[in-house]
């Protein structure tokens, strides 16, 4: 391919990831009303301590969406319609509070909250999937998924930053952050081109080569990536949640959080050279530096030195930020594009479990420990997810990157030597 071909090649990719990487902005919305959780227990004074499950009842409705726009998007409902009808419901879902308030109950919001979590978890699949599905180049892949999770931690910290100024007038206020949802709708109905089925994106790529294709899988392999991503995240998030607990300074704990999503936004730009560099092995070194930065904040979180504390701590952030979308680029790897949409369904299905299981896990860990103290989960976690990343190594040790079920040229090579 000559210089001005590549050009060319990479000017469209650009251009087919405009309205794609603006429905990735809307992939981390759960945690736009963070800022508005206090108020909210005092209007609803019923719910408890049970007013957190407010922003983790997201992840828990993105689970089963994840999983079913993966088997429909595309098969039974078109690309783009799919993700419009979701873009409207996380704008009808994320907007109600505002104009029902304290009437709709704790439940009624309870409710509200899932059904966003559903339309988030069914948007968010399809912006990897139409990545996986429009770069054929395994680097360039890479690349711009570590770039839409980029835009992921960017309509984060846009949502975080206006929900904290929104939570000052009232508790229903910070919920207008996710009329946010308004650009992206437009940008998918103006941009976005309906892409080809898996189905026959994999016809053509098996005529190409002169066979049929077959029924395509997911491959096992995949699914153990998946698995290990949802307890990398399981782990991870403790250390994450129980910052406010560690650092002594509420104000200085809110810049250090704010700083760590800026640290992630940074991160996905990381992920295309540091794949062309290292290959199957990203996941391993990111979850190893993960690991072990974050023992070493642990160790200085107990008479808390803020300087090696933060050093370890966001530094850290690094790996966690790559792991996530390097599992999505090595299940690109490993799958046929028959199963693209069903793999990044799938995927994103189990970084939510990750997710969700963050609280009982750390919960678990103090049970082991023998203590009530959060601060005391996060060195054995960080333990765990050292081992995780030992665990990676050899997973890598054992992957070959081949595609499975998409071997054309010996199929093709085969049915050649029959003929004779």
């Amino acid at each position: 391919m000559t210089a001005a071909t590549a050009n060319k090649v990479n000017q469209h990719i650009g251009k087919l990831m405009i309205p794609i990487m603006a429905i990735y902005a809307l992939g981390a919305s759960q945690g736009g009303i963070n800022a508005g959780i206090a108020t909210m227990g005092a209007a609803f004074p019923e719910a408890g301590a049970n007013i957190a499950y407010v922003v983790s009842i997201v992840a828990l409705g993105m689970i089963p969406a994840g999983a079913l726009t993966g088997i429909v998007s595309g098969r039974y409902i078109k690309y783009r319609t799919s993700v419009l009808v979701a873009i409207v419901l996380y704008l009808v879902s994320g907007l109600l509070p505002v104009f029902v308030g304290e009437s709709m109950g704790f439940t009624g919001l309870l409710v509200s909250r899932f059904i966003f979590g559903v339309a988030v978890g069914w948007c968010y699949p399809l912006a990897q999937a139409l990545v996986f599905k429009s770069v054929d180049d395994e680097h360039q892949r890479a690349k711009w998924l570590g770039i839409g999770w980029a835009f992921v931690n960017i309509g984060s910290a846009l949502m975080e930053f206006f929900g904290g100024y929104l939570a000052l007038v009232g508790w229903q206020m910070c919920f207008w952050v996710y009329a946010i949802g308004i650009i992206p709708f437009i940008f998918v109905l103006v941009f976005l081109k309906e892409p080809e089925t898996d189905a026959q994106q994999a016809a053509e790529r098996a005529a190409a080569h002169g066979t049929t294709a077959g029924k395509a899988h997911i491959p096992p392999l995949a699914f153990v990536y998946m698995i290990m991503l949802t307890l990398t995240t399981g782990f991870a998030m403790p250390t994450i949640l129980y910052c406010s607990f560690i650092v002594p300074d509420s104000a200085v704990a809110g810049i250090t959080l704010s700083v760590m999503t800026i640290v992630g936004a940074v991160s996905g730009f990381t992920l295309g050279p540091v794949y062309k560099a290292i290959g199957k092995w990203t996941l391993p070194v990111s979850v190893l530096v993960l690991g072990i930065l974050y023992c070493v904040a642990a160790v200085f979180s107990a008479d808390f030195q803020m300087i090696p504390y933060l050093i370890g701590f966001l530094v850290g952030h690094w790996g966690f930020a790559i792991v996530i979308p390097a599992t999505a680029d090595m299940i690109t790897n490993l799958t046929p594009i028959g199963a693209a949409t069903r793999a990044m369904g799938w995927n994103t299905a189990f970084h939510q479990l990750g997710c969700f299981i963050g609280t009982p896990v750390g919960v678990f860990v103090l049970g082991l420990v023998g203590s009530q103290n959060p601060v005391d989960c996060v060195l054995p976690c960080s333990i765990a997810i050292v081992v995780l990343g030992v665990i990676y190594l050899v997973i890598a040790a054992f992957t070959k990157m081949d595609k499975y079920g998409e071997n054309y040229e010996i199929e093709a090579e085969a049915k050649a030597n029959t003929e004779v």
